[in-house]
C-alpha cells in the first residue's frame, strides 16, 4: 500500500504537458494526440506503476492550455484493497443510489492535484484511478 501511495504522490507531480516524463513515469509510451472536440487526447494501451498493470491509459488536455489535463487509466486484476484512508484529507464517496453502475470512490488533493480512486463493486478494491491537474 506504501509503495502505491508513494508512486501515486509521485505521478501527481509530474506536469502533465511533459508527455515524456509522464510516459516514463508510466512505463509506456502515450500516443500521438487526437483531437477530441476543444480536448487533445493521448492513448496506451498497457504501462506499469509500481506492481500494478495498467490498462486504458488515456491523457486528455486542453487543446489551448496542456498543462491543463486530466490522466485516467484502469487497475488490471489482481488490483489491491483499499480499506483504509490512503492521505489525510481523503474522503470516500458512496456509490449514487439512482445510478446502478455507480460504484464507491476515494478522492483526495495529492500534490495540488485531484485524485480519485474508483473501486470495484465490493467498495475495497481498486479499479480505476483519475488525475485531474489544473
Amino acid at each position: 500500500m506504501e509503495r502505491f501511495k508513494n508512486d501515486i504522490e509521485r505521478l501527481s507531480s509530474v506536469r502533465f504537458d511533459d508527455v515524456d516524463a509522464l510516459s516514463k513515469q508510466l512505463h509506456t509510451h502515450l500516443g500521438e494526440p487526437t483531437r477530441q472536440e476543444l480536448m487533445h487526447e493521448r492513448t496506451a494501451e498497457r504501462g506499469v506503476l509500481g506492481d500494478l498493470e495498467l490498462r486504458n491509459i488515456k491523457m486528455r488536455s486542453a487543446a489551448d492550455d496542456p498543462a491543463h489535463a486530466r490522466l485516467i487509466f484502469e487497475v488490471a486484476p489482481p488490483s489491491i484493497a483499499l480499506d483504509e484512508i490512503i492521505w489525510e484529507d481523503s474522503t470516500i464517496d458512496p456509490p449514487h443510489p439512482d445510478a446502478p453502475d455507480s460504484r464507491a470512490s476515494w478522492s483526495a488533493r495529492v500534490n495540488g492535484a485531484k485524485v480519485v480512486l474508483g473501486l470495484a463493486a465490493d467498495n475495497v478494491t481498486l479499479t480505476y484511478v483519475s488525475i485531474s491537474q489544473r
